[in-house]
């Protein structure tokens, strides 16, 4: 701490409006390999590595605009809330960082729920592309490409189901793991065996990720217009995982919705 309000005092002289400590140091959880993080609010935005007393030193440069957009916007909103509840303000001679922190202490999720079904509807589609990217390069042999479009994958589906589950949590070091306990097992083992966490063959790690998108796929039902319904039914098909031919609605929930944010 004694690092980061010194670093605080150097911003504020150079002109920062307010000066944060957020992540692992603010939550009280940090370990010997977790980095300073520091939000900085002015007029531009950045980011910058630094090495202060032993530790890495994460400087997000940031505006007051910028932030608040993030909480109106799918895709950050779970991670940019709880890491402004969790904030501690180090300089905040004006309030605005104190008025950032109250409006994620108000946050509701319902706010979000119209523009993030539109979010993930698009999401989930843009994805097929890459669903046809992996299963043309396991045919052809292309190991390397596969095991890209593999990771890719892999990765995604977590972060889709956080919006859908309106789950918060802040860092993405734990994302995988804390979507996966609160899925179905068929979904988890896809995930784990997709992320290598699993011991499987090559082959096996791919089609754990076409699999892994068919089932997001199923469960994120609801949030599809027929368009896009039609697009990703044709390309979980042609990857080997056919979608039923009638998805309910009640599908849609892979799990229930996280109540930390009420």
């Amino acid at each position: 701490m004694s690092i980061a309000r010194i670093m605080a005092r150097t911003f504020a002289r150079e002109g920062a409006s307010a000066v944060v400590l957020a992540g692992s140091w603010a939550r009280g959880d940090a370990h010997r390999w977790s980095d300073l993080d520091l939000w900085v609010v002015g007029r531009r935005e950045g980011t910058e590595i630094l090495f202060r007393g032993g530790l890495q030193v994460s400087v997000h440069r940031t505006t007051v605009r910028k932030e608040r957009s993030r909480f109106d916007d799918p895709k950050n909103a779970w991670g940019a809330v709880p890491g402004w509840r969790e904030a501690v303000l180090l300089h905040d001679p004006s309030g605005v960082a104190g008025r950032l922190k109250g409006q994620a202490e108000r946050f509701r999720p319902e706010r979000l729920r119209r523009s993030s079904s539109r979010y993930l509807g698009r999401e989930l589609t843009g994805w097929a592309e890459e669903v046809q990217k992996l299963t043309r390069s396991m045919a052809e042999g292309d190991h390397e490409t596969a095991a890209v479009q593999r990771n890719l994958l892999g990765n995604a589906m977590a972060a889709l189901v956080a919006v859908h589950l309106e789950m918060p949590y802040g860092t993405e070091n734990a994302l995988w793991e804390r979507v996966g306990a609160r899925m179905s097992p068929g979904w988890r083992r896809a995930q784990r065996r997709a992320l290598g966490v699993e011991a499987t063959s090559f082959d096996q790690s791919c089609e754990a990720a076409l699999e892994l998108y068919a089932l997001t796929a199923g469960g994120l039902w609801a949030h599809l217009i027929p368009l896009e319904r039609r697009l990703v039914k044709s390309t979980c098909r042609a990857c080997g995982h056919p979608l039923p031919s009638f998805v309910p609605r009640t599908r849609a929930r892979l799990a229930e919705p996280a109540r930390d944010l009420k």
